[in-house]
């Protein structure tokens, strides 16, 4: 069985479940910036080594 414990942030009561969905989506967010971060810059790093 599942708890749902509710937090209390001001004025507003946000269960646990909400918050572990916020995470999740934000860690993917994180992720793929840096990934795409990456391969931009490795992308950028091959090209001077072809024009030299």
């Amino acid at each position: 069985m599942i708890f749902f414990i509710s937090y209390q942030l001001g004025e507003v009561e946000v269960s646990n479940l909400t918050i572990i969905i916020c995470a999740i989506f934000s860690s993917f967010t994180f992720i793929a910036v840096g990934i795409s971060s990456y391969k931009l810059y490795k992308s950028l790093i091959n090209k001077d080594d072809s024009e030299s």
